[in-house]
């Protein structure tokens, strides 16, 4: 889809989205919340509850993107590519919705990893228009704040249908703990990939913000501490090398 329709068509999906997610704590829709449903699920990696706060910056930064990209001048076939990838994360993010609250738990995993792979092809396609200034804030930092926390939010799905399915909390032979210290350092490392490729400052502070969530909800579990403390020291480092670059760069 183009210019005019595009610009209509992705203002209408992402109000859709937000829509439904109000719907789904306010209704909820089946009968219970995520934050229910997660509960009755516990695990050593779900983040502390004021770590979900996040999702308001996050809704936040597709109301920019969706009006950026709806304004007169981002008609140009340029922003065209933008799309499909934008407009499938954002129905593939309904349909979550629907398959976590329903409890069907695996297919919430399989909705997740399309909403995943949605979000890195939008980050690509975005990353390929080279934005700067205003389009960067507006089309760039949303995406990278979304992707990053969908990263996370992966992890700790696949980790609630593990112990839906009587796995315990934790695969490979690892107790929860020793699980979550996992995900904490591959959660690390992918931030630093992205530093070190990308200099991507908004994704790196978003893992960040869920390590402090999966610390804070369980101090007390030394593995837990220890991964996420190794995790966090990856992306500080990155981070540091990531502004390094950029003042050399002189962006």
């Amino acid at each position: 889809m183009t210019g005019a329709a595009r610009q209509v068509t992705l203002v209408l999906v992402t109000l859709l989205t937000l829509v439904m997610n109000y719907l789904s704590n306010a209704l909820p829709l089946f009968g219970r919340t995520n934050a229910q449903i997660s509960d009755s699920l516990p695990n050593a990696f779900t983040p502390a509850g004021l770590t979900f706060a996040v999702w308001g910056v996050i809704f936040l930064g597709l109301l920019v993107f969706a009006v950026y990209q709806a304004l007169p001048a981002q008609r140009s076939p340029r922003f065209d590519r933008l799309f499909w990838p934008y407009l499938l994360s954002n129905l593939l993010n309904v349909a979550w919705l629907l398959a976590f609250q329903s409890l069907s738990l695996g297919l919430s995993v399989l909705v997740m990893l399309g909403l995943l792979a949605s979000l890195v092809t939008l980050y690509l396609r975005v990353r390929s228009l080279e934005p700067l200034g205003a389009e960067y804030a507006a089309l760039q930092v949303p995406v990278s704040l979304y992707l990053a926390w969908i990263c996370v939010a992966t992890m700790a799905n696949v980790t609630a249908f593990l112990v839906s399915q009587g796995l315990g909390s934790g695969a490979l032979g690892l107790n929860g703990p020793l699980w979550s210290a996992l995900l904490a350092v591959i959660a690390g490392l992918l931030g630093t990939v992205f530093l070190a490729r990308f200099r991507d400052v908004a994704f790196a502070l978003v893992l960040l913000w869920a390590l402090y969530g999966v610390y804070a909800a369980r101090p007390d579990v030394w593995a837990v501490g220890v991964g996420t403390a190794l995790a966090a020291a990856l992306l500080v480092l990155g981070l540091v090398g990531a502004l390094r670059r950029r003042r050399t760069l002189g962006l």
